[in-house]
């Protein structure tokens, strides 16, 4: 027998209705949903970016600190080791030879042990601080002069001259004969150096520093006050 046209009608309507749903089910997110994923983002930009600067920046210091006490100890190694005075040099605003290392590197220089009056050369390479970190002015301008010292730069040497620096001599006690003694330490931060003026990064009131007791020209790493 043939079906009644109504029977067709309902199916119809049921395919129809079934569809309907289908499409509900996989529609795209709406403004007001994208507006807040945007929000939500937005939160999280502005939580977090301090935090990854504040981590850059630890890092950066942590790394200063490790590369200071090594270059102190090579120096002090290095006078004990050949029998006499070995220094790490600060370039400060004096400096002629580069802007890039003034308040920013270090170098190891030991003097000719059978013949103390010829210049001091270079141990190694430059060391260049993390970028970012300073040493601050007023702790390297306190150090004595090493004086008699022959730089490197690159392929070219720079004539004798006397630099801010930490002199160990040949039983690892800090080096008799000079003006000062650095036992207040080598101070750095978070920040640049503007001729003789530090320009801070942060809020923090202590700062990273290396002391040395001038008996033993052993290395104590503390947080103190700015120099």
């Amino acid at each position: 027998m043939r079906r009644r046209p109504e029977i067709r009608i309902g199916r119809f309507q049921q395919v129809k209705k079934k569809s309907y749903v289908f499409l509900l089910s996989h529609r795209g997110f709406s403004l007001v949903e994208l507006m807040a994923v945007v929000g939500i983002m937005a939160l999280l930009a502005v939580v977090g970016v301090p935090a990854l600067k504040g981590l850059t920046g630890s890092g950066g210091r942590k790394q200063a600190m490790s590369q200071l006490l090594g270059a102190l100890e090579v120096a002090r190694n290095t006078a004990i080791s050949s029998g006499t005075n070995a220094a790490v040099i600060f370039p400060d605003s004096s400096f002629s030879l580069g802007d890039a290392y003034k308040y920013r590197s270090m170098a190891v220089v030991a003097w000719n042990p059978t013949n103390p009056a010829t210049p001091g050369n270079m141990v190694g390479s430059w060391i260049a601080l993390p970028q970012g970190i300073s040493f601050f002015p007023a702790s390297i301008s306190a150090l004595p002069n090493a004086p008699n010292v022959s730089l490197r730069i690159l392929t070219s040497s720079a004539a004798a001259a006397a630099y801010k620096g930490v002199v160990f001599q040949s039983d690892g006690a800090l080096a008799e004969g000079f003006s000062s003694f650095p036992t207040n330490g080598i101070a750095f931060f978070e920040g640049t150096v503007s001729g003789t003026t530090p320009n801070t990064n942060s809020r923090i009131t202590n700062f990273e520093t290396v002391k040395l007791t001038r008996y033993t020209g052993r290395t104590i790493p503390t947080m103190a006050p700015a120099p």
